[in-house]
């Protein structure tokens, strides 16, 4: 389990609509599907139903906007994540949790609204808390509540029996920005800050360092500047300026503070350009893990190449459609604009013409504008997108080279296709990023099909068990699956897969 509060970074000086609403409507229905699977409000009386959510909010806002004082956001946002191997948590435990959670925070005397999310592998909880207290209407703005969170998260997995989880990596977690976190996460290769930490902080060492001019000449090597930014110093690419990380994000001994004492006051190093002819070993973005010579980061780098000529192919297909109508344009007017002038007419009348033909022509101009404004917004998209979404997208129809690369070992009781040919799904409604797809069905079950595998997430019980075998029955059909399991699970799983027809394989899996 995880506990911790998100941050909010408005886009622009002002939000463009209120906090807790926004927050909210993103927790019930994200961007336009129902993803609520249970929802609590704390401390709103009488409000405790789905229904009440509209209401919820108008309450919340009624209190924040009696606070007038408060200039910083009035909502906290806390996210629990459970683990993907975790059961599915009862009604009177979810309260638990999140109370729990609320308390630790500081916020129990507060109103707060929570909502369950299952539409991924691992089910996870959104509360939404008002820091303003709702009889003082004073803000509270939670102070280390991180240590708390983890300190709550190892005494609820103990007590609900849930999966451990190791918070010994919290120190290198914390090496790194929340945004390298987020860029690894999201798009599954190294960020600039993860290479610089394994590339540059482990591999140099300061002590053999003799100053600031040795420092920028061993940076250089490497297609990296250090310089001064804020009230500290970061490392930026010397031919990517919008790549950078703090300099102390690699470790205590290269902060500021700990290098000017070493080699004493900061010197400017080459500039730019001059790094970028030195460069040997810079940056490139790599698969997180292991590199395997399967072909697959091949054929990404070949789709993002052939994503960029096609894209820059369209740009001066449209670059030389604008200026061939914008010619045309000027053509038109100019050949009226002579014809006028030719006309053997009193000049009283010459110039009304032209008057009539200057309105004509500034009309033309703005429909030419919107017209070349259509052309620029409509684009065919041919980007394979992230490295982790080109992946999904190749599990999806069945590349086994994809498969291997996103399916962890099965640890819950599995049926597995017998059959070794490329299997596709047959959803894209609630696909992860890791290419597969979760089953929320009745009673709590949560199934995760990917390729040819349905593997039951949680608890074995008999329903649960009933519910694997009828979904391995409807995309199986009759035939030969593996089982996949304890022994004594094996053997409740054979009972009901032979009831139903499926027939079993005689190799039989852990």
């Amino acid at each position: 389990m995880i506990i911790e509060p998100k941050t909010w970074k408005p886009k622009g000086e002002r939000p463009t609509r209120p906090r807790f609403r926004g927050l909210v409507q993103y927790m019930l229905r994200g961007k336009g599907a129902e993803r609520c699977t249970w929802f609590m409000a704390g401390n709103l009386e009488g409000l405790d139903r789905r229904e009440d959510a509209e209401t919820a909010i108008k309450v919340v806002e009624a209190y924040q906007r009696r606070n007038t004082r408060a200039k910083r956001d009035k909502t906290y946002h806390l996210v629990i994540s459970l683990h993907p191997d975790d059961r599915s948590l009862s009604e009177q435990e979810l309260e638990r949790v999140v109370r729990r959670a609320v308390e630790a925070a500081g916020l129990e005397e507060h109103q707060y609204i929570a909502v369950r999310h299952s539409d991924q592998e691992h089910e996870h909880l959104h509360v939404a808390v008002s820091k303003i207290h709702p009889k003082t209407l004073k803000i509270h703005h939670p102070w280390k509540d991180i240590e708390r969170f983890k300190a709550l998260a190892s005494e609820l997995e103990q007590g609900l029996g849930l999966h451990r989880v190791d918070r010994s990596k919290d120190k290198e977690r914390a090496g790194r920005s929340y945004a390298s976190r987020q860029f690894e996460a999201t798009r599954g290769v190294q960020s600039f800050a993860g290479w610089a930490r394994s590339h540059i902080a482990e591999r140099m060492d300061l002590e053999g360092v003799s100053g600031w001019n040795d420092l920028h000449a061993r940076l250089a090597v490497r297609g990296v500047r250090v310089v001064k930014r804020g009230n500290g110093l970061a490392l930026v690419d010397a031919t990517r300026g919008d790549l950078a990380c703090k300099a102390s994000s690699l470790g205590r001994h290269w902060s500021k503070q700990r290098l000017c004492e070493r080699f004493g006051d900061f010197v400017s190093g080459p500039a730019a350009e001059h790094v970028a002819t030195m460069s040997r070993e810079a940056y490139r973005p790599e698969p997180l893990g292991p590199l395997r010579d399967d072909g697959l980061w091949r054929e990404y780098q070949d789709a993002l190449a052939a994503a960029r000529i096609h894209r820059n192919e369209l740009r001066e297909a449209v670059s030389s459609k604008i200026e061939a109508a914008r010619a045309a344009h000027g053509q038109r007017f100019k050949v009226r604009h002579h014809a006028i002038a030719a006309m053997p007419i009193p000049g009283r009348d010459r110039r009304g013409l032209h008057k009539t033909l200057a309105f004509e022509r500034k009309v033309a101009e703005r429909r030419l504008r919107a017209t070349i404004k259509g052309w620029r917004t409509v684009s065919v998209n041919t980007h394979p997108g992230s490295w982790k979404q080109f992946l999904a997208a190749r599990a999806a129809h069945g590349d086994q080279r994809a498969l291997r690369r996103l399916n962890r070992q099965f640890q819950g009781p599995a049926i597995k296709r017998g059959e070794n040919r490329p299997q596709a799904l047959f959803s894209h409604a609630l696909r992860t990023s890791r290419g597969s797809i979760v089953h929320n069905l009745q009673g709590g079950t949560r199934l995760r099909e990917s390729g040819g595998s349905i593997e039951l997430l949680g608890d074995p019980g008999e329903a649960a068990l009933e519910q694997l075998v009828r979904v391995a029955k409807e995309r199986f059909g009759t035939k030969r699956v593996t089982l996949l399991g304890p022994r004594d699970v094996q053997d409740r799983l054979m009972e009901m897969a032979a009831e139903r027809g499926l027939e079993i394989a005689q190799e039989r899996q852990r």
